[in-house]
């Protein structure tokens, strides 16, 4: 267990991973950290400053300076500010006498060398006698290695009452396992159950366990990305983001210190969810995206069912991400149309930072477009349930005014084939899951097996919705008139939250929600809409969810995705009266 820890240690980058980790490593040692890595200001020299005891029981500030790896010639000292030797010099000619809080000013000082690996023994002898040299009775050196490192994480983080040995076991399996994405989820999905059947009784006690999964996580995902398949830690994240939701909820809501550290490690675990999107589709998916049936291509099988669901999952991972960029501007309680007036709503100071993140949906629904246009496969959706990856599409081409016709376009392409593959019996929606009913289907080519096959849908709906909120008239009559003639067995629905599903969502249990029956979709009319925004208003379960009322309204349609129920409609009650096309189309962030 500690060479994968070592192993771990050592593979993590300095900027956003090893300084991402020790904060929290240092917390459940009993230190009070009271300076974290930060951008655009001077740090002079030091990434994470703490306060607390020494292995000789000695109450100290610890000022660490964080490199990633091994520390060899090249890191230790080149005269580039980013070497280890600068650094510490800042930090005896700046920091220890301008920077340290005043009431912490009186205590010996221990100045850190911290790096994931160890010191190349060519440059031993000049650190040595670097810390020699500025050893005083007030100020020491440490080396902080990645085998101390991972001495804290095994004795302390990865401890037997936090991670007793049944666990451990999943834990390990989950690591070892990562190019069999299932079978390393199954076992991480275990260590994250037990934790949520056993949470602890204090904040502090769930403090500690939301930390051993944040640093569970991070192990999985650098041993993945070693091994160049980054699917299991991908699917594990979300899980691990809803989970610990679900266990320190309480504590955000409680307000004072407590729930400063519960954010804390919220955001750590957001932040690191980006940080695995990123090395996914900013690495394997978005640089392909404009190149016709290179995502396709890329999937790795023959079948065209395996083409068909890995796509519509891929689009929805990407419209998720998208969708927590356009939380960073929006209302807390739910996604809006980011338009140029709402824009200049927001704070003048933020500007720059309003431009750079509008900038990024912008490109994420580009992105979005392209691979729907060259990869043709995600017009013909083979599952009814894939109406979830569409609708989170939709939600985030919907926040962007420019982004809007190409809703109008998607469902005109999606009502069509599915209308038409419907007719002809050959690989029409249907209700089932099962991959081996998926491959089969149709099995056959009866009413029968076709009524049974299309009992329910969420999906011809939602394209109903989105054609009459966009004002397009004739699709929806079309989806109408099928309905009428050929869907008068399927009950056209979607998905709400009840009363229990605040307890529920975010494990993924199924035992809660109301299904909304009865959507109604009539030629010459726009009922569909009305009755979804009626709903949608009317019904306050939704506005209950501690996502929505803490302002963390993309939580729940990660478990929507992630557990697979259809995004509620309460989603979309500032967006769908405002897509209908005006006179004056808006492109981009100009009017």
């Amino acid at each position: 267990m500690k060479l994968v820890i070592r192993e771990y240690l050592a593979s993590l980058k300095e900027r956003g991973e090893l300084d991402a980790v020790l904060p929290d490593l240092l917390t459940e040692l009993g230190f009070t950290v009271y300076s974290r890595p930060g951008r655009g200001t001077r740090q002079y020299g030091v990434d994470i400053a703490a306060v607390g005891m020494g292995r000789d029981n000695v109450q100290r500030v610890h000022l660490f300076s964080v490199k990633s790896g091994d520390l060899d010639r090249n890191d230790w000292n080149t005269g580039s500010p980013q070497s280890l030797r600068p650094s510490l010099d800042e930090i005896l000619d700046h920091y220890i006498t301008s920077r340290i809080p005043p009431e912490y000013a009186s205590l010996p000082i221990a100045i850190c060398l911290t790096f994931g690996g160890a010191i190349d023994e060519q440059v031993r002898a000049e650190v040595t006698g670097y810390m020699n040299r500025y050893t005083t009775e007030k100020i020491s050196f440490e080396e902080w290695n990645g085998d101390r490192l991972a001495e804290v994480i095994f004795d302390g983080i990865l401890r037997e009452d936090l991670l007793p040995a049944p666990l451990r076991s999943h834990f390990r399996k989950s690591v070892a396992m990562v190019e069999e994405p299932d079978i390393a989820l199954d076992h991480f999905q275990r260590l994250l159950r037990a934790l949520a059947d056993t949470p602890g009784t204090t904040p502090a006690q769930r403090l500690s366990q939301a930390r051993l999964i944040n640093i569970c996580l991070w192990i999985m995902f650098v041993w993945a990305r070693e091994a160049d398949n980054i699917e299991a830690p991908y699917r594990a994240s979300e899980r691990a983001l809803l989970e610990i939701w679900h266990l320190l909820k309480a504590d955000i809501q409680r307000g004072g210190r407590g729930a400063d550290a519960a954010g804390l490690v919220i955001n750590e675990l957001v932040e690191l969810q980006f940080t695995i999107w990123d090395t996914l589709f900013e690495g394997k998916v978005l640089p392909h995206a404009d190149t016709r049936h290179a995502v396709s291509s890329a999937v790795g099988s023959h079948a065209a069912i395996d083409v068909n669901l890995k796509l519509f999952d891929l689009i929805g991972r990407l419209a998720l991400r998208g969708l927590w960029l356009v939380w960073q501007l929006s209302p807390t309680t739910g996604p809006v149309v980011l338009s140029s007036a709402y824009l200049q709503t927001l704070p003048a100071e933020l500007s720059v930072t309003t431009e750079a993140t509008v900038n990024r949906i912008d490109r994420l629904c580009q992105k979005l477009m392209a691979i729907v246009g060259n990869n043709r496969a995600l017009l013909s959706p083979i599952g009814d349930w894939q109406g979830i990856d569409i609708a989170l599409a939709f939600t985030l081409l919907a926040c962007r005014p420019g982004a809007q016709g190409a809703i109008d376009n998607w469902v005109e392409e999606l009502a069509k084939r599915t209308m038409f593959a419907f007719t002809v019996q050959d690989r029409y929606p249907t209700t089932s899951h099962s991959y081996w009913d998926l491959v089969d289907h149709p099995s056959e080519q009866s009413d029968e097996y076709r009524r049974g096959a299309t009992e329910g849908s969420i999906l011809y709906p939602l394209l109903a919705i989105f054609a009459a909120a966009r004002g397009r008239q004739s699709i929806y009559d079309e989806l109408a008139a099928f309905k009428a003639e050929q869907l008068g067995h399927c009950t056209f629905q979607t998905w709400l939250p009840d009363e229990d599903s605040e307890d529920n969502l975010y494990l993924g249990r199924d035992n809660h929600g109301a299904a909304l029956t009865g959507i109604p979709v009539t030629k010459g009319t726009q009922d569909a809409l009305d009755f979804v925004i009626t709903e949608a208003t009317t019904n306050t379960h939704y506005n209950q969810l501690s996502a929505v009322r803490l302002g963390h309204w993309p939580l729940v349609l990660m478990a929507c995705r992630a557990y697979r129920y259809p995004v509620p409609p309460q989603t979309w009650r500032d967006l769908l009266p405002n897509l209908r096309p005006s006179m004056r189309r808006e492109c981009g962030t100009n009017e």
